[in-house]
């Protein structure tokens, strides 16, 4: 056997396999051995087929397995072996189409054309500075926060009359003939109506009702959507979309949320017992709170935004020509090589980060362990749940136990995988790279770390 490769330039290159019936008839020959032991045919008793009716059978179906799984070991052994670096996969060269002869193979030639990885150079340094949006934590903000963990902890309280804002109403609706009456056998359902499931501006409907108090009603022209209407009827959804019937509505009860009193029960139900004693403790907590949950935002932000400035700066050339019929061989016939050339600056892009991502890899020595991948879940789980599956040992080696069993998934693994390298080298971006800080009000921070990369 024989194998090398030749440059076509600095990008591109072919590797050309040469190999005679000494390297592929052995295997062929063992292959048609075991064939003959196992093949049936009538008349004659299992394994005594002759070695040439078996041969005239299967003999191209062997030859053609076994030379394909020779090229393809040979072709990547050849390029791992010489370290060669490489975009995408190999392709057969045009020339192989007229080179193979089933019936009579002798000496085999095969050119298969590959694309070369560039080589370059990648400056992460304090020389580049970039901006880092943090969300800027003031009075105004905590307030707001407390009110909404007031509103939340609140109780209802019966009232009177409903205004709906943040009211609920309890009643029961009643289906209707055409004039009026109850309808026999028609659907009656106790349930609860809330603000947020009424149409925008139709709060009306319910406003100024009182206990006892009975009213007609469109249900299409009241509640948003018939998904709310399935829920308040116990109905399913198509059978909702499909109702034409006016309901009476008569409440029974009307309940105000209030908000909860800002004492040591409401500091104790929102951080655990004796966390906090006053409201200053109170704002404090909120505001280093909020620091640490808005920081992964931040950092994900600013690692986003210089993916975009570490590729769009990139000067270094790509073999385009073949990776575009790379691209178009591996999409199967889905894509057309002008879907792929209409589209190839999206995917450039991609290749680009790909080659910056493996070089700073190298670069800073960075690795992933399948033990730091199992820890990493574990600590998400136990920190989602909280004290639910319990603290210690026992409770870590359930969350080890459900991490291990969530990366046997080859696509989850990857992800965790994914995100264990961002984290590492968003560290060495800041680290390496000027970071200014940029506070920005709170609303205005939302919309700049939501907003698309230029």
């Amino acid at each position: 056997m024989n194998i090398t490769k030749e440059h076509k330039d600095e990008l591109n290159a072919i590797i050309r396999i040469q190999f005679g019936p000494e390297d592929y008839q052995p295997k062929i020959d063992q292959q048609l051995r075991e064939y003959s032991k196992k093949v049936s045919m009538p008349g004659f008793r299992p394994g005594k087929v002759p070695a040439g009716m078996v041969k005239k059978m299967y003999g191209k179906s062997i030859l053609v397995d076994e030379l394909n799984k020779l090229t393809s070991d040979s072709l990547f052994g050849f390029i791992r072996d010489n370290a060669i670096d490489i975009l995408g996969n190999p392709l057969p060269a045009p020339e192989n189409d007229d080179r193979l002869d089933l019936e009579n193979p002798g000496t085999i030639q095969l050119a298969f054309e590959i694309g070369l990885a560039p080589q370059f150079e990648l400056e992460v340094s304090s020389k580049k500075s970039f901006e880092m949006y943090v969300p800027l934590i003031d009075e105004d903000y905590i307030s707001k926060e407390i009110e909404n963990y007031r509103e939340r902890l609140g109780d209802y309280v019966e009232t009177e009359e409903a205004v709906m804002h943040g009211d609920l109403v309890h009643g029961v609706f009643t289906e209707l003939n055409a004039d009026g009456s109850v309808k026999e056998g028609g659907i009656s359902r106790h349930t609860d109506v809330h603000d947020a499931d009424l149409k925008e501006g139709d709060a009306e409907a319910f406003v100024g009702m009182k206990k006892g108090d009975s009213k007609s009603m469109d249900l299409k022209t009241v509640f948003s959507n018939p998904t709310v209407i399935a829920a308040i009827l116990a109905i399913t959804k198509e059978e909702a979309e499909v109702l034409e019937s006016t309901f009476s509505f008569s409440v029974e009860t009307v309940r105000r949320k209030t908000h909860a009193e800002i004492n040591q029960d409401f500091f104790d139900k929102l951080f655990g017992k004796d966390a906090i004693f006053s409201e200053e403790e109170l704002r404090n907590r909120i505001a280093a709170d909020s620091n640490t949950r808005f920081s992964k935002d931040s950092e994900t932000r600013f690692f986003n935004e210089v993916v975009e400035d570490l590729v769009k700066n990139s000067t270094f050339t790509l073999p385009d020509e073949f990776l575009k019929r790379w691209l178009t061989s591996t999409n199967e016939g889905k894509v057309s090589p002008e879907d792929i050339e209409q589209n190839y600056t999206n995917y450039a892009k991609g290749i680009r980060w790909q080659l910056i991502e493996n070089k700073l890899i190298r670069d800073n020595e960075i690795s992933v362990t399948r033990e730091q991948a199992i820890d990493s879940v574990a600590n998400d789980f136990l920190a989602y749940m909280g004290g639910a599956i319990g603290a210690g040992e026992d409770g870590l080696a359930q969350a080890r136990s459900i991490a291990e069993r969530m990366l046997q998934d080859e696509k989850e693994a990857n992800k965790v995988f994914d995100r264990l390298y961002n984290e590492a080298l968003n560290k060495i971006f800041l680290d390496k790279f000027t970071i200014q800080q940029v506070a920005l009000p709170f609303e205005e921070w939302v919309k700049k770390v939501s907003e698309p990369l230029n």
